[in-house]
C-alpha cells in the first residue's frame, strides 16, 4: 500500500514536470517591435517614378536570421509588413518565412512617429522595443537650429518611451544610436546617451546600442557600410544586426525564463 502511494507520487511529479516543460516550450513568444525610419523599413529596387534604386534589406532581415538561429520563441510585431514602395528579396531561411511586421516608416521624423505610435501600438504589446530614429530630424542649417532639433528628438523619444510603457510597464527598450559621422550626429548621440541614463528604470530598462563605432558612410570607399551615405548596404545591415543581437541576448534569456 505504501509502495503504491509512493509510486503514485513519483508518477504525479514526473507528469507535472512534463507539463511544465511543454508549457515552457509552447509559451507565449517574446514580442519584438522595431521602430524607426527608412533604415528600419528597407526598400525594393525601384521608385514610383521608375528610377532604379539599389535595394536595402534593413537590419531586420539579418537580425531575424540570428534570432531564428538562436532558437528563441519570438514574434516580430508592428503595424507594417512591407518595404518602401516595394519589398527587397527577403528569402526564406531554414524553412521559415521572414517575420515582416515592423514599425519602420520611411522618411518619418521622430516627432511624427511619437505622435502616431499610440495608434499603431493598439494592435500589439511588445516585450522588447528596438528604437532607431533621429536621422530625419537633423536638417537644421545653423548651430541653434541643430541644437533645437536634437532637443526635439529627445522630447519625442521620451514620448515614445511613455507610450511603450503605457502598453507594457516592463518593456525593455533598446535605444539605437544614429551612426552618421558628421555634425550634428555626435551631439545627438550625446543627448541619447544622457536620455538612456535618465529614463532607464529597473522594471523597464533603456539600453543604449551604439551603432557608430567603425561605421563608414562614404559609399565611394571600399569598406563602406552604405549605398548612398545614409542607407545601409548588406554589410551595414549585418553590422547593425549584430550589435542589436548582442544587446538583445540577455533580455531574450530573461524573458524566456520568466
Amino acid at each position: 500500500m505504501i509502495m503504491n502511494s509512493f509510486l503514485h507520487m513519483v508518477f504525479a511529479s514526473i507528469l507535472l514536470c512534463v507539463v511544465q516543460i511543454r508549457a515552457f516550450a509552447q509559451g507565449d513568444p517574446i514580442r519584438i517591435v522595431e521602430i524607426g525610419d527608412s533604415i528600419t523599413q528597407g526598400r525594393g529596387d525601384h521608385s514610383a517614378g521608375g528610377e532604379k534604386w539599389q535595394p536595402t534589406f534593413s537590419y531586420r532581415y539579418p537580425l531575424w536570421k540570428m534570432l531564428v538561429d538562436s532558437g528563441v520563441n519570438f514574434e516580430c510585431v508592428g503595424s507594417l509588413k512591407v518595404g518602401f514602395e516595394s519589398d527587397p528579396d527577403w528569402v526564406d531561411y531554414k524553412g521559415h518565412s521572414f517575420a515582416r511586421a515592423h514599425e519602420g516608416h520611411w522618411g518619418w521624423k521622430t516627432t511624427s512617429v511619437a505622435e502616431k505610435l499610440p495608434e499603431w501600438i493598439e494592435g500589439y504589446t511588445p516585450d522588447i522595443a528596438l528604437v532607431l530614429l533621429g536621422g530625419n530630424d537633423m536638417s537644421g542649417k545653423t548651430p541653434d537650429e541643430r541644437t533645437k532639433n536634437v532637443e526635439s528628438v529627445r522630447e519625442a523619444m521620451q514620448s515614445i518611451f511613455a507610450t511603450l510603457r503605457k502598453k507594457n510597464p516592463k518593456v525593455v527598450i533598446l535605444l539605437g544610436q544614429c551612426y552618421s559621422e558628421w555634425d550634428p550626429f555626435p551631439q545627438l548621440r550625446a543627448a541619447m546617451m544622457d536620455l538612456a541614463k535618465t529614463e532607464s528604470t529597473v522594471p523597464s530598462p533603456v539600453v543604449l546600442v551604439d551603432h557608430s563605432p567603425g561605421w563608414v558612410s562614404d559609399p565611394k570607399k571600399a569598406d563602406t557600410d552604405t549605398v548612398d551615405w545614409v542607407h545601409p548596404n548588406p554589410k551595414g545591415d549585418e553590422k547593425l544586426a549584430r550589435r542589436w543581437f548582442k544587446a538583445l541576448q540577455p533580455y531574450l534569456t530573461k524573458k524566456a525564463a520568466s
